[in-house]
């Protein structure tokens, strides 16, 4: 069995760079002198690729990544999004980025299952801190999108929903465990000092990193078994 860990950055870390895909691999090279960091250009759908093709220093456009080497250390860049890490027994990790579009194409179920086809077992889930059920309010539009019931409706039409609930859902219909899944329920929107959140703060807004794999482990913030 190979243990992995990973972390859900908090403000903190990332105060010193734009949030863009390159700055932040830059930043995470100096501080965990890796060879292998692989940052992604979030688009919010559902693509997920495999670490082994993307060329070196190349930045993909996808909002999934899932690597064979526990080595690799996989980025996903929040703010108000839910970052969802999975490592498996045998060393196989994901990072996937799980926006309400993302969530509404199944990228967290996409994922596990794309894993599981590369040999993954005993697969472990952790979502980190995401915008809350008591922030995360959509119109009717937006709401009908969703294959999940909302968690309450305001007397103006809005919806609020559960992104962690959303994604645990998913697992779940991936064949993982409830006790496999563990979630940071902690509201970005609420938690002004300690996370990002682009609801609250709009284009201002910069991003917290979640990462899995190599020594990832080793930054600050929220482990992630």
């Amino acid at each position: 069995m190979i243990l992995m860990k990973g972390v859900f950055s908090t403000i903190d870390y990332t105060s010193n760079t734009d949030g863009s895909a390159d700055s932040i691999r830059q930043m995470m090279s100096e501080y965990l002198k890796t060879s292998r960091i692989i940052t992604l250009n979030q688009v919010h759908e559902d693509t997920i690729i495999i670490a082994d093709d993307v060329i070196p220093h190349a930045i993909p456009e996808a909002d999934g990544v899932i690597s064979l080497n526990p080595e690799d250390t996989l980025v996903i860049r929040t703010a108000d999004c839910l970052p969802v890490l999975a490592c498996s027994d045998n060393g196989i990790s994901g990072a996937f980025h799980a926006g309400w579009r993302g969530l509404s194409m199944g990228i967290v179920k996409k994922g596990i299952l794309k894993m599981k086809s590369l040999g993954a077992d005993s697969i472990r889930i952790s979502a980190g801190p995401a915008i809350g059920p008591c922030c995360f309010r959509v119109g009717g539009d937006v709401a009908k999108e969703f294959r999940f019931p909302y968690s309450r409706q305001d007397d103006d039409g809005g919806y609020y929903f559960d992104l962690w609930e959303m994604a645990k859902a998913q697992a779940m219909s991936a064949g993982i465990q409830k006790h496999m899944i563990t979630s940071f329920r902690i509201c970005t929107c609420c938690s002004k000092e300690l996370f990002n959140s682009y609801r609250r703060d709009n284009l201002s807004a910069g991003r917290q990193i979640s990462a899995i794999g190599g020594r990832s482990w080793s930054l600050p913030g929220l482990r992630a078994a």
